[in-house]
C-alpha cells in the first residue's frame, strides 16, 4: 500500500456513489460495498470497488453488478512531486487501441470535488499480481509454478515490452500524452548536441536532491556524475516507454500468460534501452535478494537476446542504461526512506543498505 495519510473510506465511498449516479443517470439505487485496498505499490493508491445499481426506480427493477479498480494519487506526500492520472488513463486507452494489453479506463475524472482528488477508474481484470515486497523468486505462487509457466510469463512480458517500443508513437499522438523533457535528436546538421538522455539525467539529479533531503548516500551523486560524463553517443531512436517495467506491474492469468500491464505513471518517450535496463536491473536486485532466479527464467543474456530479436535491432550501451536504472531506482528508494522515517519507521536499510548501492557502484566502476 502507498506511503501516505489514511483516507476516510466512508467519505470516499460516498463521493464515488455520487459520481456513479452522475455517470449513470439511469441508475436507481446505487450500493458501493466497503472498499478493499490491495497491499501492493508504494506510489498511487489503489482500491477494489464492488458495487450494484438498479436500472430504474422501485423494487423489482433489474440490477447490474460491477467490479472496478479505483486509482488515486497518494493522500499525502508521495514518491513523486506530482501525479498525472489523466495522462495514465489517456495512455492506457491509446495502448489498448494499439493492441497492447493495457486496461482501457472506464473514466478519467479530473474533477477532485467527487472524492477529494482526481481519479482513474478501470474495470477489474482477472489475474494475480507478483508481490514485489515479498521474496517472490523463492516463495509464493510464481516460485511454485512449473518452469514452463514461468518461461511463458517472462516471454510474454518481453513480447509486450517490444510491442510498446515498436509502436509508431508519433502517429498515435503519444507525444501529446506523455511528457518529453528534452529533444531526443542528438545528431543534426553534423552537430552532436545533448538529447533526451541528457535532459533525463538532469531531471533525476533534481529528483535525487528533492528525495534525499541532503541525506542520500554519496554513491548516487557519483552515479549522476558518471551518467553525465558517459552519455551514449549516438542516442538510439526514440520509442514510447512504459516507464516501470517489472514483474509486480503485470497481471498474470491462470495460464501464466499476461492478462494486463499496469502502472504507467513513469511513461515517457526515449530510447527503448531505458525500459529494458529498468526491467533487467530490478530483476537482478530480486535475484540477489532471493539468492537465485527461477528455473523458468532465461537469465540476463538470453533476455537481452530475445528482446533484441523482438525489437528488430541491437541494443546499445546497455551498461550505461543499467547504471541509469540503478540510479533512478535507488533515488526512489531514498525517497521512500524519508517518507517512512516521517512515520517513525526505521529507514536505515533503505538509506544505508539500499539494494541499488552495490549494483550502481559496480556498474560505474572502471
Amino acid at each position: 500500500m502507498g506511503i501516505s495519510e489514511p483516507r476516510d473510506l466512508d467519505a470516499l465511498r460516498e463521493g464515488l456513489t455520487r459520481w456513479v449516479r452522475s455517470w449513470r443517470p439511469d441508475a436507481g439505487d446505487v450500493a458501493v460495498a466497503p472498499l478493499a485496498q490491495p497491499a501492493t505499490g508504494l506510489s498511487s493508491e489503489t482500491f477494489f470497488v464492488e458495487l450494484d445499481w438498479t436500472l430504474g426506480p422501485g423494487r423489482g427493477s433489474p440490477s447490474e453488478h460491477a467490479s472496478w479498480v479505483l486509482r488515486l494519487p497518494p493522500g499525502g506526500e508521495g514518491l513523486f512531486p506530482s501525479y498525472d492520472l489523466g495522462m495514465q488513463g489517456r495512455l492506457q486507452r491509446t495502448l489498448a487501441g494499439a493492441g497492447v494489453p493495457a486496461v482501457t479506463p472506464l473514466a478519467v475524472e479530473e474533477d477532485d470535488s467527487w472524492v477529494g482528488a482526481p481519479f482513474l477508474l478501470m474495470p477489474r481484470v482477472p489475474g494475480r499480481v507478483v508481490r514485489a515486497d515479498k521474496p517472490y523468486l523463492r516463495t509464493g505462487w510464481l516460485a511454485e509454478a512449473a518452469p514452463a509457466g514461468q518461461a511463458r510469463l517472462h516471454g510474454e512480458i518481453i513480447e509486450a515490452l517490444a510491442r510498446i517500443h515498436s509502436l509508431d508513437w508519433e502517429s498515435l499522438g503519444c507525444d501529446t500524452i506523455v511528457a518529453r523533457r528534452a529533444d531526443g535528436d542528438v545528431e543534426a546538421d553534423g552537430e552532436d548536441r545533448p538529447g533526451w538522455l541528457a535532459g533525463e539525467v538532469e531531471h533525476w539529479a533534481r529528483y535525487l536532491a528533492w528525495a534525499g533531503e541532503g541525506k542520500a548516500p554519496p554513491i548516487f551523486e557519483e552515479g549522476v556524475a558518471w551518467c553525465r560524463a558517459n552519455l551514449p553517443r549516438p542516442e538510439p531512436p526514440a520509442s514510447l516507454l512504459w516507464g516501470d517495467v517489472q514483474l509486480g506491474n503485470v497481471l498474470v492469468g491462470d495460464d501464466m500468460g499476461v492478462s494486463a500491464l499496469l502502472d504507467f505513471e513513469m511513461a515517457s518517450i526515449g530510447p527503448a534501452e531505458v525500459d529494458l535496463a529498468w526491467f533487467v536491473v530490478l530483476h537482478e536486485m530480486a535475484v540477489v535478494r532471493c539468492g537465485g532466479d527461477l528455473p523458468g527464467f532465461p537469465g540476463r543474456a538470453a533476455t537481452v537476446a530475445t528482446y533484441q530479436a523482438r525489437l528488430g535491432r541491437a541494443v546499445h550501451d546497455l551498461r550505461w542504461y543499467e547504471a541509469f536504472a540503478a540510479l533512478r531506482s535507488g533515488a526512489i528508494l531514498v525517497r521512500a526512506a524519508r517518507l517512512l522515517a516521517r512515520l517513525g519507521v526505521d529507514d536505515s536499510w533503505l538509506t544505508h543498505e539500499n539494494p541499488t548501492i552495490a549494483l550502481l557502484a559496480g556498474l560505474i566502476s572502471d
